[in-house]
């Protein structure tokens, strides 16, 4: 399973910046709001902790407003997309972040793919962090100077080892896991079968990418359908909601058992 060694470095790195912030700020996906909680958030612990449902627009709204409320009986939280004004972004970081000599310092983190520097980005209306649609741009720590905010942006973090195969395929279905890295076939089909169930799909899943091979061209030598790439070319278009609205996690009661 893909586990970049920068991620582990990441997490050391992270732990010895803690003393230097005050609030951490952690962006989920919305459409899977417990698999992008999948990693050590009891690093954290003893920290003010704010939560960003983030790609809100890409997610089932009715969802949305029931995760922002299941959320906020333990931390404040808001939903957000880049179609949204970011002086939204801006007020909850006033009225939720402390405030230590005059200067706030947040730490922005969260799994692979969530969104994190495209925030940063929309907050200081500069392109100070890298952005891009493939986990892991990120690559180390760096702070963003706001005046008298400060965030800390850091690369996108998860479990070692993800055990819990809905986790992983929700993972992979957002773009958190890149699809060339898993070599698991179960997790890949099980990541289908969750999306197929959204859309109410009876194709299996060699055959639905059969035929999202032939719509797209994507063909090899002999007319035959380039499997592989019509595979990987389906995901990545998941993940950029190209199939419309879905959320993959409806389980909101399981938020105080994570």
């Amino acid at each position: 399973m893909w586990y970049p060694g920068h991620i582990s470095k990441a997490k050391r790195k992270i732990k010895e910046y803690l003393k230097a912030v005050d609030t951490i700020m952690i962006i989920l996906d919305a459409r899977a709001p417990l698999a992008t909680t999948a990693f050590e958030e009891n690093i954290f612990s003893h920290k003010d902790v704010l939560f960003v449902l983030n790609k809100a627009d890409l997610s089932n709204e009715t969802y949305n407003n029931l995760w922002v409320k299941e959320i906020s009986k333990t931390n404040p939280v808001i939903t957000f997309s880049k179609k949204e004004s970011v002086e939204k972004i801006k007020k909850f970081i006033k009225t939720y972040s402390k405030e230590k000599l005059k200067e706030t310092r947040i730490l922005i983190a969260g799994v692979p793919n969530v969104g994190k520097s495209s925030i940063i980005n929309k907050i200081s209306g500069r392109k100070l962090a890298k952005t891009g649609m493939a986990p892991g741009i990120t690559r180390g720590l760096q702070w963003i100077n706001l005046g008298k905010v400060k965030l800390l942006d850091t690369p996108g973090i998860l479990y070692s080892k993800l055990f819990n195969k809905d986790v992983t395929a929700k993972l992979l279905l957002i773009g958190s896991i890149p699809v060339e890295s898993v070599d698991k076939y179960d997790i890949i089909t099980r990541a289908y079968e969750i999306f197929s169930n959204e859309l109410n799909i009876k194709e299996t899943f060699e055959e639905f990418i059969e035929n999202f091979g032939k719509k797209r061209g994507y063909l090899a030598k002999g007319g035959l359908v380039d499997f592989e790439r019509a595979k990987n070319n389906f995901f990545k278009a998941v993940a950029e909601g190209k199939f419309g609205r879905m959320t993959f996690d409806k389980e909101v009661q399981l938020w105080m058992q994570r």
